[in-house]
């Protein structure tokens, strides 16, 4: 750290420019992206695409405008860019009245040609449209809609008052809200625009959709079994298009998986895709292979051995995103390229095709954070977005060879590492219950000196099947500004070091996971730098339940912080938007049938055991933790006259504080400082 450098504040949070979603183009010539800034006037955030040449140079901003653009998807020829926003449509030559059934307002598909030109509107979806796809001849744009009722509105145009009917166990969606009145499908338009087909219909929703190197067949994703408002489990199923038309629809998989992201070889005979086991898969996601013409058959899991899970689970609070993206294979299909997290890392690492059992090689190695991918048509060039401890995210290239650079293209957050002093983590290994080893890691405050005494906080990740290690967190970096030590860890149930590592909580939360966060705790105090009378310990999610649970089985910490927390394991069965399949995947038991089990692993239980000062931090939206389960924490301290505080943010979401409204973000990290503060 240079002694120019000044302090990290918690404001800086409006300056960060995130990058996402690199495409790259055909040729593997030009990259495109997202670049997502906050209007600091409004407190909204405002997303652009922007396109960047792979051998480097300027990278230069394609769409304008207060309207955000998102989700770029390159022509085949390169000449056109779909991408989806929701500005203002052109509704000439079409009634005015119908602006509403035509999704005025809506995200829509929209095409702009990457040589400069107006943007064109082609479709008109009445709940918008999302995910474009160009066929290979690049004629058509296939897309997904939502189809169902529109909202009640009275003659003024306001809307009415909604009842809601329910007749399913899954009717709603953790930041998106209420999913039991319209479905997800898929359609096909023509790109010069017209009407949109639509491909798919029925009870269910349809997805992830990929097309055929032919263009004779579209792969997607959906869970049609008789359990699906229960144990929702995509299959893969491919759908022929015959003349533009929807033809003949075959499920290839046998129900066994929760299927997701399939990509097809450049011969068309295999579909890769990623999965996990229907039950007990302790998040585990691994790649399969499946026969293009196979009828509901087992695929082959190419990574069963690999302790890397297929999917971006390592945590960071710049973004919301944990993205799986397709696998993709190699021009020859004999190698396959993926994204997983692995011990604290999320990194590319490539594997043959010719059978399971091989332990895949990283394309990217480093203690880093790969958050997305994609590669070109002759899959010779690659684009990734990366960002590290240090550093916001940013897009990458490198050849596919393994003996291929790595070179950064961008730098939109170039100023924040130059100009902020900033911690960077420093790894090392301890030794957790019945001498499992774990991964923990430290960050320590601006001119650390070994010789003073630190107060410490402990950070716990949620999940329990994520992981912390190289990606950048602001929240922590502000605390180590406040002058504390910062420890993390990756205990038994986190992603990225196996299944039976991550099932090992399974049914035992708390258990022998908090021991293996308090081993980690007293493997720093051996340092001798820590003063042990000026512990506190946060976390969200799982992290609030252990948070919950630390306080109320030990006295080590003098103050903590739980935010969407769940603290009874019984109600949040029926309040939460997935609750019930704790039941199935945790338990094997339900409430009724044994309370005891559910309250034995419950926080709630132990509430007469809390003394520190406790901050509840909650989102009024949150459908993942529910709200109530934090005030059933805050009614019963208040009641017993301990020192607790709630603050409760209004029409947030379970990933507030990665995603949220940008204000609440810094007013949450605020109170946060100020109860560390006052207590340590």
């Amino acid at each position: 750290m240079s002694s120019s450098q000044r302090n990290i504040t918690i404001e800086d949070l409006y300056t960060y420019k995130p990058v996402s979603h690199p495409r790259i183009s055909p040729d593997g010539k030009r990259i495109a992206f997202v670049v997502t800034t906050t209007d600091q006037r409004t407190y909204k955030y405002r997303s652009s695409i922007w396109i960047v040449p792979v051998e480097g140079g300027e990278a230069r901003q394609f769409t304008a405008g207060p309207a955000n653009a998102h989700s770029p998807a390159w022509s085949p020829d390169g000449n056109w860019l779909a991408f989806v926003s929701e500005r203002e449509g052109d509704l000439a030559g079409k009634d005015e009245k119908d602006a509403k059934k035509l999704g005025k307002g809506k995200p829509q598909v929209w095409m702009i040609p990457t040589n400069g030109g107006e943007a064109q509107q082609v479709t008109f979806m009445q709940h918008g449209a999302s995910s474009p796809s160009w066929s290979p001849d690049g004629k058509r744009i296939l897309f997904s809609a939502q189809v169902g009722p529109a909202d009640e509105e009275s003659a003024d145009g306001k809307p009415l008052p909604t009842v809601r009917v329910i007749d399913r166990l899954w009717y709603r969606l953790d930041g998106v809200g209420y999913i039991y009145e319209r479905r997800s499908h898929l359609f096909l338009i023509d790109a010069r625009g017209g009407e949109a087909l639509q491909l798919t219909e029925g009870d269910w929703d349809d997805g992830d959709a990929a097309w055929s190197p032919d263009g004779a067949r579209i792969a997607f994703t959906s869970s049609r079994a008789g359990d699906r408002w229960r144990l929702p489990s995509p299959d893969v199923y491919t759908l022929a298009i015959d003349d533009g038309k929807a033809g003949e629809l075959r499920c290839l998989t046998d129900g066994s998986l929760t299927c997701s992201a399939p990509s097809w070889s450049p011969d068309g005979s295999t579909i890769a895709f990623l999965a996990a086991l229907k039950l007990r898969s302790g998040g585990h996601i691994d790649i399969y292979t499946i026969a293009a013409n196979a009828d509901r058959k087992a695929a082959t899991c190419l990574t069963w051995d690999f302790e890397g899970s297929f999917q971006d689970w390592t945590n960071s609070d710049i973004g919301d995103e944990h993205l799986a993206p397709p696998p993709a294979w190699s021009a020859d299909g004999k190698t396959l390229y993926g994204l997983a997290s692995h011990r604290g890392a999320s990194r590319i690492f490539t594997f043959p095709t010719s059978g399971a059992g091989k332990q895949p090689l990283t394309l990217t190695p480093g203690e880093i954070h790969v958050r997305d991918f994609s590669i070109d048509r002759s899959t010779q060039q690659m684009a990734l977005l990366i960002g590290s401890p240090t550093r916001v995210q940013e897009i990458f290239a490198r050849p596919t060879a393994t003996s291929g650079e790595l070179r950064r293209l961008t730098s939109f957050n170039d100023e924040l590492p130059g100009e902020i002093a900033l911690s960077a983590p420093e790894h090392f290994t301890y030794t957790g219950v019945d001498g499992w080893p774990m991964d923990g890691w430290v960050m320590k405050p601006r001119d650390f000196d070994a010789t003073k005494k630190y107060p410490l906080i402990v950070e716990i990740h949620g999940g329990p099947a994520t992981q912390y290690g190289y990606g950048f967190f602001h929240e922590m970096q502000l605390l180590t500004t406040a002058g504390y030590v910062v420890l993390y860890t990756n205990p038994r149930g986190s992603i990225g070091y196996g299944r039976d590592f991550s099932l090992a909580v399974r049914g035992a939360w708390g258990e022998k996971d908090s021991l293996d966060i308090m081993a980690g705790v007293d493997a720093l105090f051996q340092q001798g730098y820590i003063d042990e009378q000026r512990m506190g310990v946060t976390g969200g999610s799982y992290g609030g339940f252990m948070t919950n649970w630390l306080i109320s089985h030990n006295a080590r910490f003098k103050v903590a912080v739980t935010d969407r927390s769940v603290v009874n394991l019984a109600s949040d069965f029926g309040s939460g938007d997935l609750g019930w399949t704790f039941a199935d995947d945790e338990l094997d038991t339900t409430p009724w049938e044994d309370l005891e089990k559910y309250m034995r692993m419950s926080p709630i239980t132990y509430v007469k055991n809390i003394h520190a000062p406790l901050l509840i931090i909650h989102s009024e939206q949150d459908l993942r933790c529910n709200i109530e389960q934090a005030e059933q924490l805050f009614a019963a301290l208040k009641y017993m006259g301990r020192e607790v505080l709630f603050v409760r943010f209004e029409g947030q979401s379970h990933g507030m504080s990665r995603g949220g409204h940008p204000r609440l973000r810094v007013e949450r990290l605020k109170h946060i400082l100020g109860w560390f503060e006052k207590y340590l």
